[in-house]
């Protein structure tokens, strides 16, 4: 066996080691500059295979891409490695169904190469895919499969990293003695590995051994902080904090639940979040925090739809069936040509020894039962097929469901606080009306003047809030209204100039003292995209006119001091268009940066924002194939960063 990639294998699986920063962006640079060959894929493979646990989705995007070029090139190895990483990635994303799809085409293709190590590496994802998805049997059988290609004469290090796997399995299947024995069988080898740690901190919490615990997962920390693996801090964090609070120790709980749900922003690990935010929800809600629980359980429920949602529980169990029948297909094929070769030597050794028509006669029986056969088998797998088709027209309706009476009730709550102002001056206006009749009919005229002056007070509250229901409303119908305008080629950096004019001197028109500085800074040799300019153009104006009130905001609080400056920037990397949308207002605050981009959250006053504009953009973005990111620093400034495939 090639011990060099076995030692990747074991490296990669235990320890979790993550490129820095610094090799992150070399790569990236050398995947734009290199030209369409094995090379680029060989790259784009090492790049996506190092994102798999840190940003899974760039991971998913970059392995795509190498995915279609390998085959394109017949590239076979390159095909294997994009395929493996796709299923190495989508199980940190909650996507167990497509792990499992991108693993088996890996293991059929590994098969096909006659790689011994590809197999292995194939049979470690299906492992762990099936670890996290809680079917444990499959993951131990996957275990021993890869276990049986290791070489028995391999020093110790080499099983450590078995061990360790197959304890993690036997933890979260609540085995805990022999996953303590497996344990401590690789400690020896694994002691500095941090995920190894932390795994070993999860047993002894479970077996009630919290000093030894926390101890194994305060070890854990700094390793992995200086491997730079973001998705095992997180771990690692959550596990800290169950413990505390088996402990009831609330503060230090909600301490270390916070800092797994702060680590979570910039990367993607829905799982790590589910966890905290439940966590989080459990502790309020014991301490009487009405507020702060429904808002994490809000947010856990979410992402517990998400990603333990009954459809895709069902999509598993349908792939692992879909898997069986192609397995028995294949054998029944490999069965079939078996009898197609026998029957042949059979009909040549009886054409020695009988006549034509014997022969011709048995063969024709013979084919008439495998007809038979197969027909029967065809009936089966089209009623099997039916059942699978009506469950899965069930389930999207069930989803529709769930979907709509979520949009509902956000709606309601939001629409909700300025109906109840509408109500309430409204029952006030009557009380005032009645109390004006009173003092009209004994001529006191001073006291009611000032009720009538209480009523126009109210009118305007009244009319306020109608017209804050209003833009709610409107806000939605845009949010959900589907685009019916037609890509075409559009020149982004004329878009761009005309938004930037036309959101300025809106926002003169508003307001006459303000003034502010914009740049643009567009690449001349920006290509023509393909795109709805309508919609892109409602993304530009959007984010302009955030970045037009924000030097606003700041200028009324700084005055002569300050000198507002919006700057708006294009340019062409690689195979996307960059766009940048900057202002040196008042930023964002840290805390709230990862929800800028949920529908009804925004950092304006009440009334003047009804937070859907990002929301809209960053769905527009998404349509369009591209992505929306934020850079801010509270105090100095935010800048805004689409990209689009060019």
């Amino acid at each position: 066996m090639n011990k060099i990639l076995l030692s990747m294998v074991l490296v990669h699986l235990c320890t979790h080691s993550y490129a820095q920063n610094e090799k992150f962006d070399s790569l990236k640079i050398a995947i734009l500059n290199a030209r369409e060959d094995t090379q680029k894929v060989n790259l784009i493979n090492e790049y996506a295979d190092d994102l798999n646990w840190s940003y899974p989705d760039t991971s998913v995007k970059y392995s795509m891409q190498g995915l279609e070029l390998s085959r394109r090139l017949d590239y076979k190895q390159g095909e294997w490695a994009c395929l493996k990483d796709l299923g190495f990635a989508f199980p940190n994303m909650g996507n167990y169904t497509s792990s499992l799809d991108y693993l088996y085409q890996s293991l059929d293709l590994a098969n096909n190469l006659k790689d011994t190590n590809d197999i292995l590496w194939s049979y470690v994802g299906l492992a762990i895919c099936y670890r996290e998805l809680g079917d444990f049997s499959k993951a131990e059988n996957s275990v021993e499969k890869a276990r049986s290609l290791l070489n028995p004469n391999d020093g110790s290090w080499w099983h450590a990293g078995w061990d360790e796997l197959v304890s993690g399995i036997f933890e979260q299947d609540n085995k805990l003695d022999a996953a303590l024995f497996y344990a401590n069988r690789a400690y020896p080898e694994r002691k500095k590995h941090g995920y190894f740690l932390f795994q070993l901190g999860n047993i002894h919490s479970k077996l009630g051994h919290d000093v030894l615990a926390l101890q194994f997962y305060k070890e854990a920390i700094p390793l992995e902080s200086e491997a730079n693996a973001p998705k095992d801090v997180i771990d690692i964090y959550n596990g800290i904090a169950s413990l505390y609070w088996k402990e009831r120790q609330p503060d230090s709980a909600i301490y270390y639940s916070k800092l797994a749900l702060g680590r979570q922003l910039g990367i993607t690990f829905p799982i790590g979040t589910f966890r905290a935010s439940g966590l989080l929800a459990e502790i309020y809600e014991s301490q009487k925090k009405t507020d702060s629980a429904l808002k994490y359980l809000k947010l856990n429920i979410s992402l517990k739809d998400s990603l333990f949602n009954q459809q895709k529980i069902r999509q598993a169990q349908n792939f692992e069936f879909n898997q069986q029948i192609r397995q028995q297909d294949l054998i029944s094929r490999q069965k079939e040509n078996q009898n197609r070769l026998r029957m042949l030597a059979l009909a040549s050794a009886l054409l020695i020894v009988l006549v034509a028509g014997f022969s011709l006669w048995r063969n024709n029986r013979h084919k008439q039962k495998a007809n038979i056969l197969l027909q029967q088998e065809k009936g089966k797998v089209e009623s099997t097929l039916a059942e699978l088709k009506s469950t899965q027209a069930q389930l999207i309706q069930q989803e529709k469901m769930a979907s709509l009476g979520e949009l509902t009730a956000g709606i309601a709550h939001e629409i909700q606080n300025p109906l109840n102002f509408v109500n309430n001056f409204s029952e006030v206006n009557t009380e005032l009306v009645d109390e004006l009749k009173k003092e009209l009919t004994t001529n006191n005229q001073k006291q009611a003047i000032d009720i009538a002056n209480n009523i126009r007070d109210n009118e305007e509250k009244i009319n306020f809030h109608g017209k804050r229901a209003d833009a709610i409303v409107k806000g939605m119908l845009q949010h959900s209204r589907t685009s019916s305008g037609q890509k075409e080629l559009t020149d982004i950096n004329a878009l761009c100039e005309e938004y930037v004019r036309l959101a300025y001197h809106g926002l003169r028109a508003k307001d006459k003292s303000f003034n502010a500085q914009f740049e643009t800074d567009f690449d001349s040799y920006l290509p023509k995209i393909s795109v709805v300019p309508q919609d892109i153009g409602r993304v530009i104006l959007n984010l302009i006119n955030n970045a037009f009130y924000a030097v606003s905001e700041k200028q009324k609080l700084l005055a002569d001091s300050y000198k507002p400056l919006v700057s708006v920037s294009t340019k062409k990397l690689g195979d996307e268009v960059c766009l940048q949308v900057k202002d040196n207002g008042g930023g964002i605050p840290q805390n709230v940066v990862g929800k800028i981009f949920q529908p009804f959250f925004t950092t304006k006053p009440t009334g003047q924002g009804t937070g859907l504009g990002l929301s809209l953009s960053y769905d527009i973005i998404k349509s369009h194939g591209g992505d929306i990111g934020v850079e801010t620093k509270e105090g100095e400034g935010t800048a805004f960063l689409i990209t689009l495939p060019a």
